[in-house]
């Protein structure tokens, strides 16, 4: 790696970001907003993007690129020492990243330090879409991949550069797919033909690459899959092979079927429809028939991306069933459904990817059945009966009606860790609507005015439907509390829409707030104006020509801010939001850590863009400098239950950097032995703050370094098969 800075020049700077950090930490975290004055040297288009808690900006002609941290609430200027030409900046999650003509640059909020690298090569297809193009950014990580075959990762975790030579690739189409999944990032390159594909990764958990010469092909976000993928390759003759990549693991496994006269049919997986809202998809499963409609086997294999392993089963086929199961994946778990011949009854294989074990199961679903899965939970429907099934525990509810033609079910959604149901009466204006829990398996139901033709708008937390009637109905669930809510509105239909736990119904002089972690509804007597108005934890709404009212998630606080000026624009984050005048001449920043609102009357020429918001942080620009808002020293939103692990998970410790103690947290979705120890930048093992057996459920410890040196430490945590290792930093 070619640092622009010398070892000595960055120690320095180093040693003045923590003493601003760390002298007066009380001024340095203060909410507000934080100015950067810009060189005349700047010039061109300009280049703002924003992640999380992070910014950068530069423009097309600069030798500086600047970022701001929310962490340790200063602006970052990094000089390349001659003018460049940049391409492009941008920006997500905890990872900000420009490149200009020579060189490759890229920030990490997670340790609050850049890398920069000077690449040989030009970059693939830079004007391509998003996965086609040769750099792109995700919440952890840059990739940049160039003809000089040469791929570069920027790991936000070490906050470092990685690259890799892949070497020559012969007989390549020219169409490429690249990404930046949630802990890996992806590179597939084809060939022609009927020749394999080249797969390149680069895993977080293991901080390396891993490079697959004769591989398959895998459309990222077409089957989009967490901790890995599956990727396919066939001759189209005698053989199809599907290649499994574990980030965990950094391996690839692969499996071989036939594909030529012999094979029956085969059983694929098949797409996730728009019914399906899961977050976290760790399965794959396909399978074949070999012999014929009275004498058949069936050759079953699933992929975990959580072990990196394939898993087989094998049955023989009943003569009074036809067609192979086509597979239906949930978060962590599939369905292979099929049905008998006569009047159909249908039945499952099930995978489960807790015990990784294949179950047959016969569901009492008769006539036109259907299925939706979700994370852990699954519906079927039948014409006279229900069937739910909780994949984490094993629960089956059953839920059965006498025969009549008049009504006919209808699965309507299946989302994390719930599942709903309408059973639809042709002959009257009423439905019931049905909802099962997978936190608490319990299933419920309302009978509500009938419009089956509308759809819902819903997250894994939250759902809304609008049914309309005489009564106005509107039905609100919350995944969390478990809970089911009839409202009864002022007007007729109107819209829905929805973020994280928040969910708005829209009128057009008034809307109605369901906040699903409590089940408070709001009435107020304005409009929303915008979907854009609802992020993660906040809605922020124009409540009058010169007001601002926003709501927060975090303190359940209604705050209103008169301007004096008209509202033009507005700009809404997952914590933070942005209001505009209608000139740009005043900015109101809004934080739903503290229900304040924070002015601030810009220097300086509107340029374009004016300003734009991420999570937690958002920036303005004008000509001579830029401003960046700050929520000041924060902590992590935690929910406060247990039941939401479906995963395993290690966050960044915080604070840091930290001085002399921090907290460090995690989720393991099952119980399991737990050692959590910590290791210098040499590797030795310095103590062991857990090791014994805990729930399922999130926890959290403290680690005190009063007895340590500052610098880099690592801590690592092994819970069964997941390992992770993070990196922290003392500063004293």
């Amino acid at each position: 790696m070619k640092k622009i800075f010398s070892t000595y020049v960055a120690s320095i700077l180093f040693l003045i970001i923590a003493f601003l950090l760390f002298t007066d930490r009380s001024v340095a975290q203060q909410p507000g907003w934080i100015e950067q004055d810009l060189p005349q040297t700047m010039s061109g288009q300009r280049l703002p993007n924003r992640g999380d808690d992070v910014l950068i900006f530069t423009t097309q002609y600069s030798d500086v690129v600047y970022f701001f941290d929310i962490r340790i609430n200063v602006w970052t200027e990094v000089n390349l020492g001659s003018q460049q030409t940049f391409e492009d900046a941008l920006g997500s999650g905890n990872t900000v990243f420009a490149y200009s003509d020579e060189y490759i640059i890229a920030y990490s909020s997670i340790l609050s330090q850049w890398d920069t690298v000077k690449y040989e090569g030009t970059v693939l297809d830079p004007t391509g879409i998003s996965t086609r193009r040769g750099y792109g950014c995700g919440d952890k990580l840059a990739y940049f991949i160039t003809n000089a075959n040469i791929y570069y990762v920027f790991d936000s975790e070490l906050a470092e550069w990685k690259e890799y030579d892949f070497g020559f690739v012969s007989n390549t189409s020219g169409f490429n797919n690249f990404w930046a999944a949630d802990i890996y990032a992806g590179a597939i390159i084809q060939r022609n033909g009927y020749d394999y594909a080249k797969n390149i990764t680069y895993s977080l958990v293991t901080h390396s690459f891993a490079d697959l010469d004769q591989g398959g092909w895998y459309y990222y976000p077409d089957h989009i899959m967490h901790g890995g993928y599956v990727a396919s390759w066939s001759d189209a003759a005698t053989t199809s092979k599907f290649f499994g990549y574990c980030a965990a693991t950094n391996e690839f496994k692969s499996i071989t079927f036939p594909n030529n006269f012999s094979v029956y049919q085969f059983g694929s997986q098949l797409p996730y429809t728009s019914f399906e809202i899961v977050e976290d998809i760790f399965i794959f499963t396909v399978g074949y028939a070999v012999g014929d409609t009275q004498n058949r086997d069936v050759f079953v294999e699933t992929y975990s991306t959580k072990t990196g392993n394939w898993y087989s089963y094998q049955y023989s086929f009943d003569p009074q069933d036809y067609g192979l199961p086509g597979w239906r994946a949930g978060g962590s778990f599939s369905l292979g459904i099929y049905a008998s011949t006569g009047n159909p009854i249908y039945g499952l294989w099930k995978f489960y990817s807790t015990t990784n074990t294949y179950i047959g199961e016969i569901p009492d679903i008769f006539g036109n059945g259907l299925f939706i899965c979700g994370g852990k939970v699954a519906v079927g429907t039948g014409d006279h009966n229900l069937w739910f099934h909780n994949f984490e525990t094993g629960y089956t509810k059953h839920k059965y009606f006498a025969p009549n033609d008049d009504i006919y079910n209808l699965p309507q959604l299946g989302a994390e860790n719930y599942c709903s149901v309408f059973r639809v009466n042709t002959t009257s204006d009423t439905m019931r609507v049905f909802f099962f829990n997978g936190n608490t398996d319990n299933l419920q139901s309302v009978e509500t005015y009938k419009l089956p033709n509308s759809s819902a708008t819903a997250t894994p937390r939250v759902y809304g439907y609008v049914t309309g009637g005489p009564n106005n109905e509107v039905i609100f669930y919350s995944e969390q509390k478990d809970s089911l809510f009839i409202y009864q509105a002022t007007e007729a239909y109107g819209g829905l829409s929805a973020n994280n736990f928040l969910i708005a119904h829209t009128l057009s002089s008034s809307f109605t707030l369901f906040d699903a972690s409590t089940c408070q509804i709001f009435e107020k007597n304005f409009p929303i104006g915008s979907s854009n108005a609802i992020g993660g934890s906040l809605v922020f709404v124009r409540s009058g020509n010169m007001e601002l009212t926003a709501y927060s998630g975090i303190t359940k606080n209604w705050t209103t801010q008169q301007t004096y000026q008209v509202i033009n624009a507005m700009h809404v984050g997952d914590e933070i939001a942005v209001g505009a005048s209608v000139n740009f001449a005043k900015y109101w920043a809004y934080s739903a850590y503290d229900d304040s609102y924070y002015e601030l009357e810009p220097e300086g020429s509107i340029v374009s863009p004016f300003s734009m918001a991420g999570g937690k942080t958002a920036i303005v620009i004008r000509t001579t400098k830029v401003y960046a808002f700050s929520p000041g020293d924060v902590s992590p939103v935690i929910e406060d239950d247990n039941t939401r692990v479906n995963s395993y998970s290690l966050s960044q410790n915080y604070p840091n950097p930290f001085n002399p103690s921090t907290t460090i947290k995690w989720q393991q979705p099952e119980t399991g032995n737990v050692t959590l120890k910590i290791y210098d930048l040499l590797g030795r093992e310095l103590t062991t703050l857990i090791n014994e057996e805990l729930i399922a459920g999130k926890h959290e410890t403290t680690f005190d370094a009063s007895r340590f040196s500052s610098g880099i430490y690592f801590y690592q945590i092994k819970v069964k098969n997941y390992i992770k290792t993070k990196k922290m930093l003392l500063i004293k």
